[in-house]
């Protein structure tokens, strides 16, 4: 039988025990942090759905500008320019104070997310003992996955 280095003799040291205990965690982690990803996209839909009637009014605003643009510079029509930017800017201003308490409860949940992504997954998954790399290629199952859903 072949001598086992110093790393593989570490990694026979982890006991079914301790490995299991890490990926229950790990399962808790991903449920911690999925739980964050839709808190926030649930209250990103309910924003959305509260604040149409400000987003329809300011998006249509600002086509509206666009779509007089080119007249009013032949025209060289400053004064309704001037007007019809001060209502867009009105109008998001009106939007913004609008999303402020949406807001107030979607950043932290977004924060945790991306700490979940870029710093907890990751270094528990290094623990495990498969940490992540870089991947410039789709894997066959997920190409396949992607595929069904178009």
């Amino acid at each position: 039988m072949p001598k086992q280095t110093a790393v593989e003799a570490v990694e026979a040291e982890v006991s079914v025990d301790q490995e299991l205990a890490l990926l229950r965690g790990f399962r808790d982690l991903v449920a911690e942090g999925l739980g964050y990803y839709l808190g926030a996209k649930a209250v990103g839909a309910e924003a959305s759905e509260k604040t149409k009637d400000l987003r329809k009014k300011a998006n249509g605003i600002r086509k509206e500008i666009n779509s007089h643009l080119e007249e009013w510079i032949k025209n060289a029509d400053i004064e309704s320019y001037t007007a019809k930017t001060t209502e867009y800017a009105e109008a998001r201003a009106k939007l913004r104070e609008a999303m402020k308490p949406f807001n107030k409860k979607k950043n932290p949940l977004n924060k945790a997310w991306r700490y979940c992504v870029n710093v907890a997954f990751p270094d528990a998954l290094k623990e495990l003992g498969a940490p992540v790399q870089p991947r410039f290629s789709l894997s066959k199952w997920i190409e396949s996955a992607i595929s069904k859903k178009k």
